[in-house]
C-alpha cells in the first residue's frame, strides 16, 4: 500500500511511518522539516491545498497527524492547521481511498471524569484553542465522508523522544515548578508510542468498505490505568530527577490556571484552566469495543515502557 502521513515528524507520526515501512508499505511524509524517519519525504505545509493534493497523488491512503499542539496561539492559526488544514487532508483521501484522522479524547472533554468511557461525541466548545480546534476538525471528518474514514483518539501518548508530556514534566520538575492537583490522585490512562502506532496502522487496515470501525472515534489507550501521582514519579525516576511534585487543591490549580493562560506572553503558559482541571479528574477508558473492532491490542505495559525510557535517558546523558 501507498501511504501519505502528515506530521512525520512528531514522535507519534515517525513511529507511524516507520511501523509501516517496516511492513512493506511504500510511505510519503509530509511536513515542514525531514521527518527523520526511513520514509519518503514531501516538505510541504498542511495549509496548502495544492502542494497535499500533489503530494497525495498516487497514494492509496492519507494518515493526518499533523496539528497545532499548544494551546494558546492565536486562532487564526489554530483553525488554518488544525480546522482546515484537516479539511486539506480530507480533500486529499478523497483522490486516494481512505482516510485515518488522528483526533484526541480532549475533544469530548466536559469538566468531568470520564470512568470506563469510549469515544463520546466532539463536542468540546470551551475556552482551550487546542481541543475546541481539534473538536472542529473532528466533526469536518465525520460529516459525510466520502471514502472510508476511521478517526483514532490516542490518550495521552508517551515514550522515548517525547518532548511534550515527558519534556515538559521533566523540566518542570528540575525547574521546582512541577505540582500536581489534589496529590495526583486521579486515576489516568496513558499509551506507549509503540501501542499508540500500531493501533493507527489497524485503523488502516480496517479502513474499507463493511467493516465497523468506519465514520466513528476511536478512544486508543494501553489500558493499565494508574494514579497520575505513581506516573509522573516514574517518569522522574526514569529521567534520574529527584525532585518531586508539590500538591496543589484543584480549585486553587484551576483558578492559578485561569490566571496564566491569560497573563502569560506566550503561546504555552505552565498551566492552563483546561488543563487543570483535566489533571484533577479521572480519564480511563473501555477499550474492549475498540480493540475487538480494530482487531488490535496494547502490547508494552507501563513497566516496560518506563524501563524504555530509562535507557533513553541514560543513554542521552
Amino acid at each position: 500500500m501507498k501511504v501519505l502521513l502528515t506530521g512525520g515528524s512528531s514522535l507519534l507520526g515517525a513511529a507511524v511511518a516507520n511501523l509501516l515501512v517496516e511492513r512493506g508499505d511504500r510511505v510519503t511524509c509530509f511536513q515542514r522539516r525531514a521527518s527523520g524517519t526511513n520514509a519518503t519525504d514531501h516538505l510541504g505545509d498542511i495549509t496548502d491545498r495544492v502542494s497535499l493534493l500533489t503530494a497525495a497523488f498516487g497514494h492509496d491512503a492519507v494518515i493526518h497527524l499533523a496539528a497545532l499542539v499548544v494551546p494558546k496561539a492565536p486562532w487564526s492559526r489554530m483553525q488554518a492547521i488544525n480546522i482546515d488544514g484537516t479539511r486539506n487532508a480530507r480533500g486529499a483521501a478523497e483522490q486516494c481511498g481512505r482516510f485515518v484522522h488522528i483526533s484526541s479524547p480532549s475533544v469530548a472533554f466536559h469538566n468531568t471524569a470520564s470512568v470506563g468511557e469510549g469515544a463520546n461525541a466532539p463536542l468540546y466548545a470551551g475556552r482551550d484553542g487546542y481541543t475546541r480546534s481539534k473538536a472542529l476538525a473532528e466533526q469536518a471528518v465525520l460529516a459525510g465522508p466520502r471514502v472510508p474514514t476511521v478517526v483514532i483518539r490516542p490518550h495521552l501518548v508517551w515514550g522515548p523522544g517525547d518532548t511534550q508530556l515527558i519534556g515538559r514534566i521533566v523540566d518542570r520538575a528540575r525547574a521546582h515548578r512541577l505540582a500536581l492537583p489534589d496529590h495526583g490522585s486521579a486515576l489516568v490512562d496513558t499509551t506507549y508510542v509503540d501501542d499508540a502506532a500500531s493501533a493507527i496502522v489497524a485503523a488502516l487496515d480496517v479502513c474499507q468498505p463493511g467493516t465497523e470501525a468506519l465514520n466513528k472515534a476511536w478512544v486508543v489507550t494501553g489500558s493499565e490505568p494508574r494514579p497520575l501521582r505513581d506516573l509522573v514519579d516514574s517518569i522522574l525516576h526514569a529521567a534520574g530527577v529527584e525532585e518531586r511534585p508539590r500538591s496543589v487543591p484543584a480549585p486553587l490549580a484551576a483558578v492559578a490556571g485561569r490566571v496564566l493562560e491569560r497573563l502569560w506572553p506566550g503561546d504555552e503558559p505552565p498551566l492552563t484552566h483546561f488543563a487543570a482541571r483535566q489533571l484533577s479528574v479521572a480519564h480511563w477508558f473501555d477499550q474492549r469495543e475498540t480493540q475487538r473492532v480494530l482487531q488490535w491490542s496494547p502490547t508494552v505495559g507501563l513497566d516496560e515502557g518506563f524501563r524504555r525510557l530509562a535507557d533513553w535517558f541514560a543513554a542521552s546523558r
